[in-house]
């Protein structure tokens, strides 16, 4: 399928991660299913990690960075690191969606999730 006519779709959730990092994987496997089924999918993620509370995806100089697991695209977004819940994990989650708004001039999705 041409790709300038394929379905695309972008998931946004701050928790999720690829088959490679701890935690689960339900959006990148709902997305691989979508990809075998004909659509292009984008998952928008914090590159920092919830369960190891650790940047995983992003080197210190990257403010966000594409990756292409099995036909799923991530976007890895760089987010506030936090350790407890406290405050800093408020500016963690508002941190995820500055970066994901200014990610908007990629290319735009029919679907939105």
């Amino acid at each position: 399928m041409n790709q300038i006519n394929k379905k695309h779709l972008w998931i946004f959730n701050h928790y999720a991660v690829a088959p490679d990092l701890p935690g689960g994987t339900r959006h990148f496997d709902f997305g691989k299913e979508l990809v075998k089924r004909g659509y292009q999918v984008t998952i928008f993620a914090a590159g920092f990690n919830y369960l190891l509370r650790q940047e995983l995806k992003l080197a210190s100089h990257e403010n966000w960075k594409l990756e292409n697991v099995v036909g799923v695209n991530f976007v890895w977004l760089k987010t506030f690191p936090y350790q407890t819940n406290n405050w800093r994990r408020i500016i963690n989650i508002v941190s995820y969606m500055i970066r994901a708004y200014r990610r908007k001039s990629l290319s735009a999705p029919r679907f939105i999730r």
